[in-house]
């Protein structure tokens, strides 16, 4: 296999170059940037004490666990980097391999705290947030003639430009408090834009004047924090009840109408489940597993909305007394939905299709005649007892088969890539390669699609009397097939571009969603794909049938 490099990031070159020595190939450049990389190391373990010095005692306190860390790392990087020199200098290739595979676990960990302790750097200041720190820093550079007053509207329209970029990430957000984080971002952009308008102030000033940018930034970051952690822990299986509760269990750091506007966002989800639910429920099902679970989940849903009515009486009361035995319910009925869920998902596993003897056709199993055809399809002799349903509270009425998408090698390396960007270990660069090598089979399987479709939809493949009646019985089915195939591509792109979030902003919450997002519309893809594979065969055999019957004539 041809080595490739993974991003032009000089500790990246240097790896590809360590494999292309093990190749054999000439190593001159790779140890030309492996001495430049030493270099660097030595100044770093340096200077970064010196710069911690000058920032004052109270910085040197507060970083010093993330810059011992960081020296910690810096020193093994620099011990690796003069082993993988010796290796190429001696053209050593069983040194070379092994200073090859260390890199795997030495860079990821000094990214890794050099992330924290620049986090450290930048948080550090008389205020709560990282950005308002750094604009103080700012005008203390202004102020000292080390920055030009440029310098002060450049640093406002990055921060701006981050925030904006934010609020348009939040669109896909499912969790109580999107309304609060919008708001707080919105109210942060809105402060930086009235900034940059001013002159820079003067150190003191500036200490008022970001006040307000502060707050707004801060709140916003404490949301996300709060929303991040609800998506990988807590006390029920529902992220957004997490949610619920994580703010209630820190509402010492919100005012009462600002919970009020998260316990309303978390109505409007549960609206949503209610209204999938109410969907998938009004389908008839022979299914005893679902017949039974259905009652059990609409008392439930309904338990759970009185929690969520009498948790918004108790916040307009102030009356706190409440709220404990309410979080209780909350997260009873939240086990017991998700328990439905369950039960629903045993079920949709367990269903077998009815084919009919007529047209071919997949029938749901608990169609009594044929959905193409109308013929009578055979029952099993114990379908009232034991007969399953593609019934599923996670999603709407399948158009045929409901089996079970498997995951493809692609798509288990394509969310595999999801959890390494997240752990370091691969690149930001490596993550893009593989979001375009997704990206790129979606559209070539679009075309294909396009193809299918201007394929089906050409008139010259028809006689007159097979078109009028093509058109009118199964055209409707053909269309209701395309526009689930959009529906699953429109979907899988979402969640494409929402994993693609993640590398303008490292939240772990872009690849839980995009994940999420991308999984549903192959899903979608997949049920369409399966009735379109019945749809191939039932439309030969009835047009064959319609001949027969004498309402088509050969052609």
């Amino acid at each position: 296999m041809i080595p490739r490099q993974e991003s032009d990031h000089p500790i990246d070159r240097i790896r590809f170059g360590l494999m292309v020595a093990i190749g054999g190939e000439d190593s001159s450049e790779t140890l030309e940037l492996v001495k430049n990389q030493e270099r660097i190391a030595r100044r770093e373990i340096d200077e970064v004490p010196k710069r911690a010095e000058s920032r004052g005692p109270e910085f040197l306190e507060y970083s010093a666990a993330s810059r011992t860390q960081l020296l910690t790392h810096l020193e093994e990087y620099l011990n690796w980097l003069t082993k993988a020199k010796d290796a190429l200098e001696s053209q050593n290739s069983s040194e070379t391999v092994e200073a090859y595979e260390e890199s795997q676990e030495i860079l990821p960990k000094l990214n890794a705290a050099l992330e924290a302790y620049s986090a450290d750097f930048a948080s550090f200041g008389p205020f709560q947030s990282a950005p308002a720190n750094t604009l103080h820093r700012m005008t203390e550079g202004i102020a000292t003639g080390e920055l030009p007053k440029a310098a002060w509207r450049e640093y406002c329209e990055y921060y701006q430009r981050g925030i904006e970029g934010r609020i348009e990430q939040l669109e896909q957000v499912q969790l109580p408090g999107r309304t609060l984080l919008r708001e707080s971002y919105d109210r942060s952009a809105d402060i930086l834009q009235d900034l940059l308008e001013q002159e820079p102030p003067t150190p003191d000033a500036g200490l008022e004047s970001l006040k307000p940018f502060d707050h707004a930034y801060h709140t916003a970051e404490k949301v996300e924090n709060l929303m991040k952690e609800a998506t990988q822990s807590g006390d029920t299986p529902i992220p957004a009840t997490n949610a619920l509760l994580k703010f209630f269990s820190h509402r010492e750091s919100f005012g009462r109408e600002a919970l009020a506007g998260v316990v309303e966002d978390y109505g409007e989800i549960m609206d949503r489940y209610s209204e999938n639910f109410e969907d998938a429920a009004s389908r008839p099902t022979d299914s005893a597993l679902v017949q039974e679970e259905i009652p059990r989940t609409l008392d439930n849903l309904d338990a759970h909305y009185a929690a969520i009515e009498e948790l918004e009486e108790a916040l307009e009361e102030s009356d706190e007394s409440k709220l404990e035995e309410l979080f209780s319910r909350l997260k009873s009925t939240a086990d017991l939905l998700e328990e439905s869920r369950e039960v629903y998902e045993t079920a949709a596993l367990h269903q077998t299709n009815i084919a009919c003897p007529s047209c071919g056709r997949s029938n749901p199993p608990e169609n009594r005649n044929c959905e193409s055809c109308g013929e009578i399809l055979p029952r099993p002799e114990d379908a009232g007892a034991t007969q399953s349903s593609t019934f599923s509270i996670l999603s709407g009425p399948a158009l045929e088969e409901n089996q079970q998408l498997e995951m493809t090698e692609n798509v288990a390396r394509l969310f595999q890539s999801c959890d390494d960007v997240n752990d370091g270990k691969i690149t930001h660069e490596q993550f893009a390669a593989e979001l375009q090598l997704a990206s790129a089979g979606l559209k070539e399987f679009t075309e294909e699609l396009d193809g299918l479709a201007a394929t089906a939809l050409d008139e010259t493949n028809f006689t007159p009397e097979q078109m009028e009646y093509w058109q009118t019985t199964h055209l409707p089915y053909l269309e209701e097939v395309a526009v689930t195939f959009q529906a699953g591509i429109d979907e899988t792109q979402e969640g494409l571009q929402t994993m693609e979030q993640y590398l303008a902003d490292p939240n772990e919450i872009h690849l839980i969603e995009g994940i999420r997002i991308t999984w549903q519309g192959l899903n979608t893809i997949h049920r369409a794909r399966l009735s379109m594979e019945t749809y191939d065969k039932m439309l030969s055999d009835v047009m064959e049938e319609a001949r027969e019957e004498g309402l088509l004539t050969e052609g």
